[in-house]
């Protein structure tokens, strides 16, 4: 198990963000709290225990969802547990004004929690929902064990980043997203297990990568569930061979990354 620093939240809420820049601190899975010089966005948090004995979380929660002291937004990829957490919904539901937009099963799940129609917004393929200068476009996923799955595109400060939750790899993802142009794409990579396919492989993930254009991929989930842990190094060895032209940046639990425009191209700092 690894555990986080004991400051994290503390750390993301008082570090300083410059204009032209978006922050993401991955808080495991496909989770982030992605910030700007004025908005924090909450995406997937997992702030509770895993209820089943098969996906046994490798990640400590990342921080009590209850000592949030600031969320703009909350958003949800899908209703599974690790990305629609019954822990984070309550507690942010008690401690904050936010609104909570995901796909229509999200949005079941919280409302079954207490949340009011007022608070919810269900977002659909190609709904967009803004906050604080950042532009938020649902977009399609593909999990085939979730009722209703959303991938998002974040742009804000000149820059594009997108997260796929737990989408597979589709064929006409280029097509889907080939209206803006990418500067880091987010996607699920883990070792799928004898007869499941339940995350992209590395050569899925470097395909999205070479098919969207983007110029940095960025693999998580790699590393929250002890029986499917992936080694992202072997994205890396194999990018080369799809997508010459991204650069490979693995999400690291409780780390901050940090994408800067640069020139024509982005710095991930």
């Amino acid at each position: 198990m690894r555990y986080p620093p004991p400051d994290l939240l503390a750390r993301i809420e008082s570090a300083s963000v410059d204009p032209g820049s978006i922050a993401l601190w991955h808080t495991g899975g496909a989770g982030y709290v992605l910030r700007t010089l004025r908005a924090t966005i909450y995406l997937d948090p997992f702030t509770g225990a895993s209820p089943d004995p098969v996906w046994v979380r490798d990640l400590a929660p990342p921080f009590d969802a209850a000592a949030i002291a600031r969320c703009d937004l909350l958003l949800s990829t899908h209703e599974h547990f690790d990305h629609c957490d019954p822990d984070a919904l309550e507690k942010l539901l008690r401690v904050s004004t936010t609104t909570f937009a995901g796909p229509a099963s999200s949005i079941e799940v919280a409302r079954g929690l207490g949340w009011p129609e007022s608070r919810l917004r269900v977002l659909a393929w190609g709904d967009t929902i803004a906050v604080n200068g950042v532009q938020i476009t649902a977009v399609k996923s593909v999990d085939p064990m979730a009722k209703g799955c959303n991938g998002y595109v974040f742009a804000a400060e000149g820059l594009t980043y997108v997260n796929m939750g737990d989408s597979l790899w589709y064929d006409d993802i280029g097509k889907e997203l080939s209206r803006w142009t990418i500067d880091a794409i987010g996607v699920s990579v883990a070792q799928n297990p004898r007869g499941g396919t339940y995350y992209m492989s590395e050569i899925d993930a470097v395909r999205i990568a070479r098919d969207v254009k983007a110029k940095v991929l960025v693999p998580h989930h790699w590393d929250l569930w002890h029986w499917v842990l992936l080694d992202p190094r072997r994205i890396q060895a194999v990018a080369p061979w799809y997508a010459p032209e991204t650069r490979v940046v693995p999400a690291r639990y409780a780390e901050r990354l940090t994408l800067v425009r640069a020139g024509n191209g982005v710095a991930v700092v």
